[in-house]
């Protein structure tokens, strides 16, 4: 079937189709896109929020954790005190005595929080501890709560570095307070240790519902690493040198502390870099800062889930979307296309006898209406057998098909051309003011078509018969007036062809 060519209306109609369908995918799309920006946002937002939280509440529970071991140590420390010891033979005979480990064992057990209790001397040596009796032949002496509070005399509690435990193996800090006697000499120290491990297991189950690759950290202030989940062996007690910490807690009364970042982390050196949240917080009253982290794949975790339902959803709608716009645009087309054969001849693509004739018929009323004129031409091809005979059937297509374009670019748009098969045209021309008029549109059709047809190597030559009828002067019907304009194409025929004729039957 040949191409089908659609009238400006039919193309006009499939052209907002096509829009239409357009831009409602792209308001799906965008709304898509909103959507899983929104997701995005709201995501982030609640998982910024719960790390917050978290956090607030690690170092609440820190918290409580140093205060209990704190209230443990000032509780061995008012023993000295309230013992009036002013010098070191007093010191180290009260410290020494087995009551002493006694109580120091009671303190431990008594606390799971702690791990040892100890009385240190001004040398360093251990006078008592809690874990026997007699204290085995420990120096204490460079460690760096026993070098710090031999030289302050000050009565604050010492929080040290973490160390680890040479029988055990595992890691321990210390809380540590001077011994002073008369005139502030310094006697010696009275310390407590926590294992890092009470962290550790607290941290475990608070984070453990955070997913894979989170962490939870525990810092001195001057971020040294005391403990951390999952735990670090390699790690505990070095110092962390990047500035996410100072960073986040910058940020405490802003966003609760949560920073963004993809920086290579102090417990990540030997991995690559991956963006993640994090959020620090200063333990209350005390020199320490806890701190957690969850990566990307955590905090989007339910941002890629919503995600994919949008992305589905959205998908399967514009699938809906165009498969519907298909259908409506072939079937338009269709119907548009079936509406078009059967009002228009298949070669020339003119209006057929049936659509002229409704044209016609408006015509007349609209003529009818105005008190105006319009005139019929009946067109009929003198030699168009002759072509067929000697070129072929291709070749007087060719000529019907030239016909019909230069009769339509002889008129008006406001006109109406239209093949009523074989060789016969007709033209409707509307508003007609005179029969000069009309006898000069018949006679500029009747020269265009004597101009020569280009088909391959030859130079086609027809001519046209043309009768004329006016409305109202020679009919007021539209079976009127074409009989008189047939009558008048037959009678140029009959008059020598190549002529124009008009009606001679006036009502």
């Amino acid at each position: 079937m040949r191409k089908f060519d659609p009238l400006s209306d039919v193309s006009r109609n499939l052209k907002i189709i096509v829009a239409a369908s357009i831009f409602l995918a792209i308001v799906l799309i965008v709304n898509a896109l909103a959507s899983i920006y929104l997701l995005r946002k709201n995501s982030v937002q609640d998982r910024s929020d719960q790390l917050s939280n978290l956090t607030m509440v690690l170092a609440e529970h820190t918290g409580q954790i140093i205060f209990s071991a704190n209230t443990a140590l000032t509780s061995i420390h008012n023993l000295i005190e309230l013992s009036k010891i002013e010098d070191e033979k007093a010191y180290q005979n009260f410290a020494s005595k087995k009551s002493q480990f006694e109580f120091l064992s009671n303190q431990t057990k008594s606390n799971p929080i702690l791990d040892v209790a100890t009385f240190v001397a001004s040398d360093g040596k251990v006078l008592n501890f809690s874990r026997s009796y007699p204290a085995p032949d420990i120096d204490l002496s460079n460690r760096d709560y026993f070098k710090y509070l031999s030289n302050h005399v000050e009565p604050s509690i010492f929080y040290s570095t973490p160390v680890k435990n040479k029988g055990n193996g595992k890691w321990v800090f210390y809380l540590a307070q001077r011994v002073s006697g008369k005139n502030n000499q310094f006697l010696g120290v009275v310390l407590v240790g926590v294992s890092v491990e009470v962290f550790s297991s607290l941290y475990e189950r608070i984070g453990g519902g955070l997913g894979d690759g989170a962490a939870i950290t525990l810092y001195r202030e001057d971020k040294t690493l005391l403990t951390r989940w999952p735990f670090a062996d390699d790690l505990i007690g070095m110092v962390n040198t990047n500035n996410l910490i100072e960073a986040s807690l910058a940020n405490v009364d802003v966003n609760g502390g949560v920073i963004f970042t993809s920086t290579t982390g102090f417990t990540r050196l030997n991995t690559a870099p991956l963006q993640r949240m994090i959020s620090y917080r200063k333990v209350k009253s005390y020199p320490f800062v806890v701190g957690a982290s969850v990566p990307e794949t955590i905090y989007l975790e339910n941002w890629y889930k919503n995600s994919t339902g949008v992305v589905l959803s959205t998908a399967l709608s514009l699938i809906a979307l165009f498969v519907f716009a298909y259908f409506l645009y072939y079937t338009y087309r269709r119907n548009a296309e079936n509406q078009f054969l059967a009002n228009h001849d298949l070669l020339t693509e003119l209006p057929n006898r049936a659509l002229f004739l409704d044209r016609l018929r408006q015509g007349i009323a609209l003529s009818k209406r105005k008190r105006s004129k319009l005139a019929i031409l009946f067109i009929d091809l003198d030699n168009l057998k002759q072509i067929n005979d000697l070129y072929g059937h291709y070749a007087g297509d060719v000529t019907l098909k030239e016909v019909a374009r230069r009769l339509k670019a002889a008129v008006r748009d406001s006109d109406t051309v239209a093949r009523l098969g074989g060789d016969e045209f007709v033209v409707l021309l509307m508003d007609v003011d005179s029969e000069v008029y009309a006898t000069a549109i018949a006679e500029n059709i009747r020269i265009v078509i004597m101009a020569p047809i280009e088909f391959d190597a030859l130079s086609l030559s027809t001519s046209a018969s043309i009768g004329v009828a006016l409305y109202p002067l020679h009919g007021e019907t539209e079976v009127e007036i074409m009989n008189c304009a047939d009558v008048a194409m037959y009678a140029a025929k009959e008059g020598g062809r190549n002529t124009i004729k008009f009606s001679d039957s006036p009502i």
